[in-house]
C-alpha cells in the first residue's frame, strides 16, 4: 500500500519561492508586453478599449517614429555614444582600480576604498547641482563628455566593488607563476588576471550598460539640447497637447531592444559570475 503523499517543509518553501519570484517577474514583463501591444494599436483604440491585445494590427506608429527617422536616429545615436562609452571606460578603469586594491595594495588603499564606495550612499539628486554648477563653468553642458563622466562616477564604485572581489578569489600562485616567467604586473594583469575575471566584467558590463542606457535625471539636467538628447529624455518630446500612446509605445519598443540583446548575449556569463559570487561569499 503506497503511503499518502506528503508536502515536506522544503517541497512548500520551494513552492513559496518560487511563486514570489512568478509575481515578481509579472510585475516586470506585463508593462513591457503592453507596451508592445500598445505599440501596434490606432489611437482611437488605446483610448477606447482597454484590453490588453489589438484587434487589429497596426504599424502607423512606427511609421511616425521613422518619417522623422533623422530625429530620432540622432537620439538613439546619442544614447548609444554615451552608453558605449561609459561601458568602455568604466571596464578599464574598475578592472585597473580593483586589481589594484585587490593585488597591490598600497598605503592609505583602505581609505581610498571606502571613499570611492562611500560615493554609493549618495542619493544623485545631492549631486546633480554641484556636478551642473561645474559643468556650466567648464563649458560642458550640452555635450558628450558632459554626460559621459558623471555616469562614470555613478557606476564605477559597483563595477570596482565587483571587480575587487573576483580578483582577491583567484589563486595567488597564478601571480607567482607569472612572476617566474618573467611578467610584469601590467603583462600578469592583461594577459592572466583579466581572462580570469571575464564573468565579473560581464556582471559590469551589463550593470553599466542598463544604468545609462535608461538613465533620466542626469540626462534631463545637462542634456537641454535636442542636438545631445538620449532616447530617454527624447520621449518626452513626443508629448503634444495630448500624449500620443500608440507613438510613444513604438519609440519604448524600439528603446527596450538593445538592454534585451545585451542581456541575450551575456546571459550566461552572467548567471555564471552570479552563483560563483554568491559561493565565494
Amino acid at each position: 500500500m503506497k503511503k499518502p503523499f506528503k508536502l515536506r517543509k522544503k517541497d512548500i518553501n520551494n513552492l513559496l519561492v518560487t511563486l514570489a519570484l512568478l509575481i515578481v517577474s509579472l510585475l516586470f514583463i506585463i508593462p513591457v508586453f503592453y507596451c508592445i501591444f500598445t505599440s501596434v494599436k490606432t489611437s482611437q483604440e488605446i483610448m477606447q478599449d482597454v484590453t490588453f491585445f489589438s484587434h487589429r494590427l497596426t504599424w502607423e506608429n512606427y511609421e511616425y517614429v521613422f518619417a522623422r527617422g533623422a530625429k530620432y536616429l540622432k537620439f538613439y545615436w546619442n544614447t548609444i555614444v554615451v552608453t558605449v562609452s561609459t561601458v568602455l571606460i568604466t571596464v578599464v578603469m574598475s578592472s585597473l582600480a580593483g586589481y589594484a586594491f585587490a593585488r597591490l595594495p598600497f598605503k592609505g588603499s583602505n581609505t581610498l576604498l571606502a571613499a570611492i564606495l562611500f560615493v554609493l550612499t549618495f542619493p544623485l539628486t545631492a549631486l546633480l547641482i554641484p556636478i551642473y554648477m561645474m559643468e556650466f563653468k567648464l563649458g560642458m553642458l550640452n555635450t558628450y563628455i558632459g554626460l559621459i563622466l558623471p555616469n562614470i562616477i555613478c557606476v564605477l564604485p559597483f563595477s570596482i566593488f565587483i571587480t575587487r572581489g573576483t580578483f582577491r578569489g583567484l589563486p595567488q600562485e597564478l601571480e607567482d607563476s607569472a612572476e617566474i616567467d618573467g611578467c610584469g604586473v601590467v603583462r600578469t594583469w592583461w594577459n592572466i588576471m583579466l581572462p580570469m575575471a571575464k564573468n565579473a566584467l560581464v556582471i559590469v558590463i551589463v550593470s553599466a550598460f542598463y544604468n545609462v542606457w535608461g538613465e533620466y535625471t542626469i540626462a534631463k539636467t545637462l542634456a537641454t539640447r535636442e542636438s545631445i538628447m538620449p532616447i530617454s529624455v527624447a520621449l518626452t518630446l513626443l508629448k503634444g497637447e495630448d500624449w500620443n500612446y500608440g507613438v510613444l509605445g513604438a519609440a519604448i519598443t524600439m528603446s527596450i531592444i538593445p538592454p534585451i540583446a545585451v542581456f541575450t548575449v551575456f546571459q550566461n556569463q552572467l548567471v555564471e559570475g552570479m552563483v560563483a559570487g554568491a559561493v565565494k561569499g
